[in-house]
C-alpha cells in the first residue's frame, strides 16, 4: 500500500489565502443617528487642520533647520515667538530608517559615521519558488537537501551612525552640510502655547477661514 504524501508546507500556506471575489454593493438601509452630523463637521475641520499643521510645521522647521545650520551645533534650542515657546529639536535619523544607495555615497563622501543595521534577511530564490519538488523536500528537511544557491540575502543594510550629528556639523561648505543634515536628522518641536483658549481658537479660525489680502 502506497504511503500517503505528506502535506506541502508551501502548497498549505498557498491554500490558506482565498481568492477574493468581487462583489457588487447593495443598497443600505437608512437610520437616524444623533451627533452624526456634528462627528462629520469635526472630521471635516479636522482635516482642514491636519493640512494646515503640516504647512505651518514646514515653516517651522525651515526657519529652525537654518538656525541649526547656522550654529552648527544639533543641541536643541528654545524657539520663541511672543507667548509661546518650543523645545526645537534636530534628532539623529532613526535606526529603523535604512539607508538607501545614493544616500550612503553622500555620506561616504563626507566620512559620516554609519553602521550596519541587523536586519538582513535570507529569502528564497524566485527560481524555485514553484518548484514543488524542491519545496517538498525543504518541508520535511532543510540540511544537506537544498541547492547551495537555494537562499538569497537581503544585502547589507546601513543606517545613521552614533556620531553622525557632530560629524555633520563639523563640514564647513554650508550647501554640503544642509544636504547631509537632511539626511543623518530628523526634526522635532515642543510646543507649549501661552495664550488662552479663546486665542487658541481665534488662531484656528484665521486658519482654516483666512481673510482674503487687500489687493
Amino acid at each position: 500500500m502506497a504511503q500517503a504524501q505528506k502535506a506541502n508546507l508551501f502548497d498549505k500556506a498557498k491554500k490558506a489565502t482565498p481568492a477574493s471575489t468581487g462583489k457588487k454593493k447593495s443598497t443600505k438601509p437608512e437610520y437616524g443617528v444623533d451627533s452624526l452630523r456634528d462627528y462629520a463637521a469635526l472630521k471635516n475641520a479636522q482635516k482642514q487642520i491636519e493640512a494646515a499643521l503640516e504647512l505651518l510645521k514646514e515653516e517651522v522647521n525651515e526657519q529652525a533647520f537654518a538656525i541649526f545650520m547656522d550654529r552648527r551645533d544639533p543641541a536643541s534650542f528654545n524657539g520663541v515667538d511672543g507667548d509661546t515657546n518650543a523645545s526645537l529639536q534636530l534628532r539623529r535619523r532613526t535606526s529603523r530608517s535604512v539607508l538607501s544607495e545614493s544616500e550612503m555615497a553622500v555620506l561616504e563622501q563626507h566620512h559620516i559615521d554609519i553602521m550596519k543595521t541587523e536586519d538582513s534577511r535570507f529569502y528564497i530564490d524566485r527560481r524555485y519558488s514553484d518548484d514543488s519538488e524542491i519545496l517538498g523536500k525543504v518541508s520535511e528537511a532543510l540540511d544537506g537537501i537544498v541547492p547551495d544557491d537555494f537562499f538569497g540575502h537581503t544585502g547589507d543594510k546601513f543606517v545613521v551612525g552614533g556620531e553622525a550629528l557632530s560629524q555633520t556639523m563639523k563640514i564647513d561648505d554650508d550647501s554640503d552640510r544642509a544636504v547631509v543634515a537632511k539626511i543623518v536628522g530628523t526634526q522635532a518641536a515642543r510646543t507649549k502655547f501661552g495664550g488662552s483658549n479663546e486665542e487658541a481658537l481665534e488662531i484656528l479660525r484665521e486658519v482654516i477661514f483666512p481673510k482674503p489680502k487687500s489687493a
